[in-house]
């Protein structure tokens, strides 16, 4: 007996849009991550001169730092980042030179309290190595100044609210172009310093 042809249509098949490859990924976005006091610190070097007695580097650091940085992950040249620092945590395991950096011919820190570090941008140098350059507005003995800091990002570690991100920022500073430019005939001080701000923060 012949056998009759089937008369059933084909029917196509619709393509898989549940794929995982063809879902896109879903965007990160900023977070805010508080600084840790206890892990932190802001430190400086400057050089000193005894007459024309070659002269030596005097380190010193703020113990008092605080702030938080807004940062995307998957983009850190969009943070944002607010740093204050007391001022009259300034400690060069001299007493007698910190009270002396606390008075008007220095910091001031009856009418200056504070030092404050804003960003204003940040440009990738190159962001596969974690180097990054950050324009920040430097508030110190009441002016403020734009400066450029060079800086190495590590991503961030942990999960939730343990989730930590470490920075380390380095700037030349010329602490005249901040109205302290006070010297001592015996003991000169150098115009020229550098400062050095480790940060740690945490998620909130």
């Amino acid at each position: 007996m012949a056998t009759l042809p089937s008369t059933r249509t084909a029917v196509p098949t619709a393509p898989d849009t549940a794929s995982p490859s063809a879902t896109p990924a879903t965007p990160a976005t900023p977070a805010t991550y508080q600084i840790d006091p206890a892990a932190s610190r802001v430190v400086f070097a400057i050089g000193l001169r005894l007459f024309f007695v070659k002269g030596s580097t005097v380190t010193g650091r703020f113990a008092d730092v605080a702030g938080t940085i807004t940062l995307d992950e998957q983009d850190p040249s969009t943070a944002q980042a607010a740093v204050t620092i007391g001022a009259a945590s300034v400690d060069t395991r001299n007493a007698r030179r910190d009270t002396h950096l606390r008075t008007a011919d220095f910091f001031h820190v009856d009418q200056h309290p504070t030092l404050t570090f804003r960003s204003r941008r940040v440009e990738p140098v190159a962001p596969a190595e974690g180097r990054y350059r950050v324009a920040d507005d430097l508030t110190l003995h009441g002016v403020t100044r734009e400066v450029v800091l060079e800086a190495h990002y590590a991503p961030a570690l942990g999960a939730g609210r343990d989730r930590r991100i470490a920075l380390t920022l380095t700037a030349p500073l010329n602490r005249r172009d901040f109205e302290m430019a006070q010297n001592n005939p015996v003991f000169k001080v150098a115009d020229d310093l550098t400062v050095t701000l480790t940060i740690e923060a945490t998620r909130v």
